[in-house]
């Protein structure tokens, strides 16, 4: 059962791995906020200049793509 829970956690860090180097590089000065995965997708929330970006890895459709945040939660595509 150990050995299970080790190839699991491995797989799960390599997944981990893979979203985030699929993810746009960080910008001088962008901070990670939070990092979390729901529903097939890698999602990760940065801050740079005081304005929040969300940037999401689709494992199913292995896309990518950026979104400006504002103060309201509203989102724009950015790619």
């Amino acid at each position: 059962m150990m050995e299970v829970s080790a190839t699991l956690i491995a797989v799960a860090k390599e997944l981990a791995a893979r979203a985030k180097n699929s993810l746009p590089e960080l910008q001088e000065g962008e901070e990670i906020v939070r990092e979390w995965y729901k529903n097939g997708v890698y999602s990760r929330e940065t801050r740079l200049n005081g304005e929040i970006f969300l940037s999401q890895y689709d494992f199913r459709q292995r896309t990518c793509r950026r979104m400006a945040v504002d103060e309201r939660g509203d989102r724009q595509l950015l790619t």
